[in-house]
């Protein structure tokens, strides 16, 4: 019994638990998952400019809206490439692409990201335990950001999202394998409404 005792208390002591290491490969895995979005991103970019003969970056008006591959590729990011943790990206007014990882269940900038210009085009983030609503938080969001916002998703798997623009700043609707399935809708206080 001593010797096992010896080990456990040697194991719980040691000054390496693997934390280290766990927060090193994570910091790893969202810079992978920040690069695969943004790569995406680019290769759409590069498909609307092809053969244009100059950088017109109004053919960008619509990169990140109803784009589902661009859409899987995020969810890919947040569910594969990260364990679960929340994404979101930002599409500016001069449509460039911002991205962050936060956990499970929360994400942000932590500050407006450098060069980011208003208003946002599309915020896109999403929800990695797989049910596509606007959470307490999303609509406090949406709610701040409906002058400064055009239009936002968040993503709960493949086909299942939910798509939101200011002109109905207090509507989501929600889709499933990529219909309608139902809106969700709050009051001007923020409370959801039946």
């Amino acid at each position: 019994m001593g010797k096992i005792k010896d080990h456990y208390f040697k194991e719980i002591n040691s000054d390496d638990d693997g934390y280290d290491k766990y927060l090193e490969e994570e910091q790893i895995a969202r810079f992978e998952a920040e690069q695969y979005v943004m790569s995406a991103f680019e290769d759409i970019v590069k498909e609307r400019l092809e053969g244009v003969p100059h950088d017109d970056r109004t053919l960008l008006e619509m990169v990140a809206f109803h784009n589902i591959p661009f859409h899987d590729a995020i969810w890919h990011a947040s569910t594969e490439i990260l364990p679960n943790l929340e994404v979101q990206v930002v599409i500016d007014a001069k449509n460039d692409c911002y991205v962050s990882s936060g956990s499970s269940g929360f994400v942000d900038f932590g500050s407006v990201p450098k060069g980011m210009k208003m208003p946002v085009r599309c915020w896109i983030h999403t929800h990695p335990f797989g049910s596509a609503y606007f959470s307490g938080t999303d609509i406090r969001t949406v709610s701040i950001w409906k002058s400064l916002m055009e239009t936002a998703y968040v993503l709960g798997g493949k086909g299942h999202y939910g798509f939101w623009e200011n002109t109905e700043p207090n509507k989501l609707d929600i889709y499933v394998n990529n219909g309608l399935e139902r809106t969700q809708t709050w009051n001007q206080y923020g409370n959801e409404e039946e």
